[in-house]
C-alpha cells in the first residue's frame, strides 16, 4: 500500500507552508540605518552619571515610650532608627556633593553609592539650609576607582528658556541611576511648599519625571551642567517636578562650607502684593512691585529712606515684578554689600541705595499691647467696617505709646469688610488718611468722607511700634 507514503508527504508539505507563512509575519535585516537621525543621550548620561550618587540615611527617631519600660517587662526594644533614600551628585573632586536638605535632615549615618558601584562610601553633612532645602556633604576616604571623585559642572540656569530640553539621574524608588528627560515647563515656582515646608523657593518646574528617590539629584542641560537640584514631586499631578535653580545654589554654597548654614541678609521691611484696584492709584498699568506696607526702624531700609507706601520696582539690577520677588533677592543678596534699588513714591520714579544687614535675632522688632473691643463713646465707621476712638492717655498706656502721639485709634473690626480684607485690627492707630494727617476720630472720619464709593483709601497707621501702610478700596 502507498497510502502511508502518501500522507507522510503531504504532512511534510503541510509542515513547510506553515514554516513559510509564520516567516512571512516578519522580516529582519543585519543593518537598518535610522530613518529620521536623532540625538543620542548615551554620552551625557555616560559621563554625568558616573558622578551620580545613591544616598542611604539612617536617622533616629524619638522613642513613643521610655526603652527601660521594655526591658522591665522581658521584651524587646524595638528598633528606633529610620531609614531613607535619595541622591546627590559631586560638584568636586575633593568629594563635596549636593543634595537636599530633607533627604538628609537628623542623619546620624549617612553612606553612598557612586556611578551605580557597589562599593559603600561614607559620608559627612557639611552644611545645611532648610528654607531652601539645599545641603552641602563631603564623600569621606577615597575615590574607589582611584584618582579625584569625579564631578559635574554647574550651569547658568538664569539663561534657561521655558521649552529648552533638560535630563533628570536619581534613584527614584531604589532604582539607581535611572535617567528621565523632559522640558522646562516653566520658571519661578514661589507658590510650591513641597510637602508643607515653607522656605525661600523659586523653583524650576520640569515634566522630567521626578519621583521619590530623586530628591537630590542633578538636572541637566543637554551641555551636561548641572541647572537644578531635584526637589520636590506634585503629588496632585504626574508628570509635574520641580528643581532648585543652580544659580540660587551657588550663592550658599560659600556660607555652607564656611559656616554650616546661611547667613541671610535683611533689608527690614514688610510687603504686600499691589491689588488690581490699587494698581491705577499708585501709577501703573497693571500690578507689579513689592508695597512697603511696614519699615522697621533703625533697619537698612529705614536708614536709606524708605517709607510705607513705597513701590520697589527693582532690586540690584533685578525687576521686581511681584510682592514675592523680593524676599528672595533680599536675603541673598549678601550681608553687608550695598545694592541700589528703584521705587515709585506719590508716582514719581525714584532711586536708593541700601546696605544689607544681617537678619537679626527673632523677638528683637518692638512691640505694643493689643487692645481688646468693645470700648464706649466709640464712632462707627459703617463704610469700611471699622470702630474707631480718639487716642486719649488710657489708650496711649494701654497700647505702650508715649504721650505725644495722637491718631485714631481702631477698636474693632467687622468680619468680612474691607477694613477686615485690607489687614486692619484693633489696636491700629491711623496717623494719616490719604497724605493727610490723623489727630483724632474726626479727622478720620472727615477724610474718610471725603473718598467716594469705589476709590481707594491709604492709610498710614501705627502697628506694635512700627508705621504700616494699609490701602483698601471705599465701598
Amino acid at each position: 500500500m502507498r497510502l502511508p507514503v502518501v500522507s507522510l508527504a503531504l504532512s511534510l508539505l503541510l509542515l513547510s507552508a506553515r514554516a513559510q507563512a509564520d516567516a512571512a509575519l516578519w522580516t529582519e535585516r543585519p543593518s537598518t540605518p535610522a530613518k529620521v537621525a536623532l540625538p543620542s543621550l548615551a554620552p551625557l548620561v555616560r559621563d554625568a552619571g558616573a558622578a551620580v550618587l545613591t544616598i542611604e540615611v539612617e536617622s533616629q527617631t524619638a522613642a513613643a515610650m521610655d526603652p527601660r519600660a521594655f526591658r522591665f517587662f522581658g521584651m524587646e526594644v524595638p528598633d528606633q532608627r529610620q531609614r531613607g533614600q535619595g541622591t546627590g551628585f559631586l560638584i568636586h573632586p575633593d568629594g563635596y556633593a549636593l543634595t537636599n536638605h530633607h533627604v538628609v535632615e537628623n542623619a546620624t549615618k549617612i553612606r553612598v553609592r557612586i556611578g551605580g558601584r557597589t562599593e559603600v562610601i561614607p559620608a559627612t553633612v557639611v552644611g545645611d539650609d532648610p528654607r531652601t532645602d539645599v545641603a552641602l556633604i563631603k564623600l569621606e576616604g577615597r575615590n574607589p576607582a582611584g584618582g579625584p571623585w569625579p564631578s559635574l559642572p554647574l550651569g547658568d540656569s538664569d539663561v534657561l528658556a521655558v521649552g529648552d530640553f533638560v535630563v533628570a539621574i536619581g534613584n527614584p524608588f531604589g532604582l539607581s541611576q535611572s535617567v528621565s528627560m523632559g522640558i522646562l515647563s516653566a520658571k519661578g515656582r514661589r507658590d510650591i511648599a513641597p510637602s508643607g515646608r515653607q522656605g525661600l523657593y523659586d523653583f524650576l518646574q520640569t515634566d522630567a519625571s521626578i519621583n521619590p528617590g530623586n530628591s537630590g539629584g542633578p538636572l541637566l542641560n543637554l551641555a551636561g551642567e548641572v541647572i537644578g537640584i531635584n526637589s520636590a514631586v506634585n503629588a496632585a499631578g504626574q508628570g509635574i517636578g520641580f528643581a532648585i535653580p543652580v544659580n540660587l545654589v551657588k550663592k550658599l554654597l560659600p556660607d555652607l562650607k564656611a559656616r554650616g548654614h546661611v547667613q541671610r541678609s535683611w533689608i527690614g521691611v514688610a510687603i504686600g502684593r499691589v491689588d488690581p484696584s490699587l494698581a491705577p492709584e499708585l501709577g501703573l498699568d497693571r500690578p507689579r512691585g513689592a508695597l512697603v506696607t511696614q519699615v522697621v526702624p533703625q533697619g537698612p531700609a529705614y536708614k536709606a529712606g524708605l517709607k510705607p507706601g513705597d513701590l520697589i520696582t527693582k532690586f540690584d539690577g533685578k525687576v521686581v515684578e511681584d510682592s514675592s520677588d523680593l524676599p528672595l533677592l533680599a536675603a541673598t543678596a549678601g550681608v553687608g554689600r550695598t545694592v541700589q534699588i528703584e521705587l515709585l513714591r506719590e508716582r514719581e520714579l525714584r532711586s536708593a541705595r541700601l546696605t544689607l544687614a544681617a537678619v537679626p535675632d527673632a523677638g528683637e522688632g518692638s512691640g505694643g499691647g493689643r487692645l481688646e473691643r468693645g470700648r464706649a463713646n466709640v464712632e462707627r465707621s459703617t463704610r469700611i467696617g471699622v470702630r474707631i476712638d480718639t487716642l486719649d492717655d488710657e489708650l496711649r498706656a494701654r497700647l505702650g505709646l508715649s504721650g505725644r502721639q495722637h491718631g485714631a485709634v481702631v477698636v474693632g473690626v467687622e468680619p468680612s469688610s474691607v477694613a477686615a480684607e485690607a489687614g486692619l485690627v484693633p489696636g491700629d492707630v491711623v496717623i494719616e488718611a490719604n497724605g493727610v494727617a490723623v489727630a483724632d476720630r474726626d479727622d478720620f472720619v472727615r477724610a474718610l468722607d471725603k473718598v467716594a464709593p469705589g476709590k481707594i483709601v491709604k492709610l498710614l497707621v501705627l502697628r506694635e511700634g512700627a508705621t504700616t501702610f494699609v490701602a483698601l478700596v471705599k465701598p
